[in-house]
């Protein structure tokens, strides 16, 4: 069972039908995965070969099903990155 924190758990469950942008770390094959997420409703935006991970746009609720997923290692909110600039 993949783990998430408390506080993200409790928005999803608050807020089952709003979007969420997650990153989801997978074992099997990326492209099959893929396809299984999208007949779930979810948006594939990239496939992370590297880490073998996919990056998602599902709702709440989806995303609290995924952790009871035996072929789910990881989910992981997806954040925009910046870097600094000096």
């Amino acid at each position: 069972m993949a783990e998430i924190d408390a506080d993200t758990r409790d928005a999803w469950r608050k807020n089952p039908d709003d979007p969420v942008d997650i990153i989801v770390r997978v074992s099997g094959d990326l492209n099959e995965l893929g396809a299984t997420l999208e007949k779930r409703g979810a948006e594939v935006k990239r496939r992370l070969r590297l880490t073998h991970s996919l990056s998602i746009r599902c709702r709440g609720k989806l995303a609290l099903q995924l952790l009871d997923e035996p072929w789910v290692a990881r989910v992981e909110v997806d954040r925009s990155v910046k870097a600094l600039r000096r």
